[in-house]
């Protein structure tokens, strides 16, 4: 008898065993190459969203204090924008009076200059001024039930050059936050810069822009940036 004879009979004569561990073979396989599917695409998905939230920023400088504006004209960059950079939270009052609050809030105050060329939301008039109006994007004004032409309010923490937590600070919240009323020009979508961030994350962000001049002046930070 020859051996690939004998393979043949032990094969068959064992076919249950044999089956057993070929169906095993088979769906490990099948366990393993779509986990491996799976985690490409959603490696590529996160790649994706990580770049549409970046926009077209490259690089970011955010030395956590403020600097001059003028700053970003002299740095030697092909685009570059001065951004006063803010957490905060935003309120809304409904129809019953009551405020609907919001945390973990990014307010951005921007120029024209944020905005990709050809692709600002507004007119460059508007991001120059000081017009109390919030361009929001859609994850904000669903959380705050906000459409366009609503007020709602920004609540910032005021620039103290002594911390709130230090023994001389200011302890009471109206003395070390500002609230800002502003009326809703625009809603855009979550795409692009509307959901610019500058932490990347599979979590939708609330996000706040607002010409830069208006934070300078209801904050006292004339000609003043901090990203």
């Amino acid at each position: 008898m020859t051996f690939s004879r004998l393979l043949l009979r032990n094969f068959f004569y064992h076919w249950r065993g044999n089956l057993a561990v070929f169906l095993g073979i088979v769906l490990g396989s099948a366990v393993l190459t779509g986990a491996l599917l799976v985690g490409d695409s959603l490696r590529g998905s996160l790649r994706a969203l990580t770049l549409d939230q970046l926009g077209w920023v490259e690089e970011a400088m955010v030395p956590g204090r403020f600097f001059r504006t003028h700053l970003a004209k002299e740095i030697p960059a092909g685009h570059s924008s001065p951004v006063l950079l803010l957490q905060g939270s935003s309120s809304r009052r409904n129809e019953k009076g009551d405020a609907e609050r919001v945390g973990k809030v990014t307010v951005f105050g921007v120029d024209a200059s944020f905005w990709p060329q050809h692709d600002s939301p507004e007119a460059t008039d508007f991001w120059s001024s000081e017009e109390r109006e919030v361009v929001l994007n859609r994850t904000l004004a669903d959380a705050l039930k906000a459409n366009v032409g609503d007020t709602v309010t920004l609540h910032l923490q005021k620039a103290d050059k002594v911390p709130r937590e230090a023994l001389m600070g200011n302890r009471k919240a109206e003395d070390v936050t500002e609230a800002i009323p502003l009326k809703v020009r625009l809603i855009l979508p979550d795409e692009g810069m509307a959901r610019f961030t500058l932490k990347p994350t599979p979590e939708p962000v609330r996000n706040a822009f607002v010409p830069i001049r208006l934070l300078q002046k209801r904050l006292d930070l004339a000609g003043r940036a901090n990203a």
